[in-house]
């Protein structure tokens, strides 16, 4: 059965998410191609630009699952309208550990071969199964029992999540992140000019050059300029407060969207996992393109980020349907502060390991056995954290008795309705 009307809507996601799927496909064919040149040639990472081919062509296909149920909405098919519940159980839980354990395992023993046609071939695919396994479990888990709404609508929120919110993000935070150079430039050339034209004369040295060799030979001497406070105090403002204010307030682009039509704050939490669950996808299967003897640690890490951005996310979706339906606008604003300070406190964790790492390099040697280990302390409390708010969460949206539907007291007599 379908009707004749034209749904709007549905159209243009429709219109939108076909184009960003025309560009997931032109990037996915660019890597195959360069991957498959730099194996014949041996040179280069092969595996690492195959892995993120598959990730590309993964999430293509997912991308025209969406975009069929779209098109079905845009048709007027009433079965698009049907509403959807994610098909989760406990047995999963078992399927999803032993299939990452394996995958590791396999991956770990190929990848410490270092052959190159290897680590090409098998990878890319076992990448697959240590990255989407988990982010399937902990939506699954957060969303037990929770109706995420129409069809077209949750699959629409699906492919918004993993293609318009993500542009929105990657060009605000590089905005930003050009802002903020051009304002230490300045301050440097007004306070350090002799050190402002040596830096000005390393970008032009370093302007084609690809030999990491060489690169690393030109940063030396001005490494130590990361132990400064002032640069130091940049970094972690950049990564650990603005990017989270702007990826907790993209994220769930989709539930911004559709608040208005979203039922309850439980289906928004759900919408908003959703969403969260979309932009982990994209993160961690595009940052899991390295194909060296790092890709076990690159990928087994890559879990904890994926409960960080669908647990955030639905704690905004959540307080975004709440302003939208029950007007508690300090709901939203306690929701989307909240999913701040924990993913500002995870980024804060992650730089803070990446930035100690170089300690030796500085001749801060302590940073290594200062700040390493509190790092992935925090950061494990944070997961488990986390973890108890995503069960704790559903359970308690599980209970809450769905929002009544708006009545409108009937007129009494004819002149009531004109």
């Amino acid at each position: 059965m379908q009707t004749k009307k034209n749904h709007w809507p549905s159209i243009l996601i429709l219109f939108v998410l076909t184009i960003c799927a025309l560009g997931v496909t032109v990037i996915t064919l660019g890597f195959g191609i360069s991957s498959l040149i730099n194996l014949f040639k041996d040179k280069g990472d092969p595996a690492g630009e195959m892995i993120g081919a598959v990730a590309f062509g993964f999430e293509l296909i997912v991308l025209l699952g969406c975009l069929w149920f779209i098109f079905q909405k845009a048709r007027g098919r009433t079965q698009a309208d049907l509403s959807f519940k994610f098909p989760y159980s406990e047995w999963q839980i078992f399927a999803v550990l032993a299939m990452i354990a394996i995958a590791v395992a396999i991956g770990t023993g190929i990848a410490l071969t270092e052959i190159k046609w290897l680590t090409f071939l098998f990878l890319p695919v076992l990448t697959l199964f240590v990255i989407v396994p988990p982010i399937w479990l902990l939506f699954g888990i957060g969303t037990k029992g929770l109706d995420l709404g129409p069809r077209w609508r949750m699959f629409s929120a699906l492919g918004i999540g993993m293609t318009v919110g993500p542009l929105f993000m990657i060009v605000l935070e590089l905005i930003l992140l050009v802002i903020i150079i051009m304002i230490g430039a300045v301050i440097i050339a007004i306070k350090q000019p002799v050190l402002f034209k040596e830096i000005t004369n390393l970008v032009q040295m370093m302007r084609g050059e690809t030999n990491q060799a060489v690169v690393q030979q030109l940063l030396a001497p001005y490494l130590p300029y990361i132990g400064n406070p002032f640069v130091i105090a940049s970094i972690l403002g950049y990564i650990a407060l603005l990017v989270p204010l702007i990826e907790e307030l993209f994220k769930p682009l989709a539930v911004w969207i559709f608040a208005a039509k979203i039922e309850t704050p439980a289906q928004g939490f759900a919408m908003g996992m959703l969403s969260g669950a979309a932009f982990a996808l994209i993160e961690s299967l595009n940052a899991s393109g390295d194909g060296s003897t790092s890709w076990p640690v690159i990928v087994s890490v890559r879990a904890g980020t994926s409960l960080l951005h669908m647990t955030t996310s639905g704690l905004v979706g959540w307080g975004i349907v709440s302003a939208f339906r029950e007007k508690k606008i300090k709901r939203l604003v306690g929701a989307y502060l909240s999913a701040v300070v924990l993913h500002g406190i995870w980024n804060a964790c992650a730089i803070g390991i990446g930035i100690s790492s170089v300690g030796e390099l500085i001749n801060k040697p302590e940073w290594v056995f200062n700040i390493i280990p509190a790092a992935l302390c925090g950061m494990g409390v944070l997961g488990i954290g986390m973890f108890a708010v995503l069960i704790a969460s559903n359970r308690r949206l599980r209970n809450t008795p769905a929002s009544l539907p708006i009545v409108l007291p009937m007129p009494e007599n004819e002149e009531d309705i004109k």
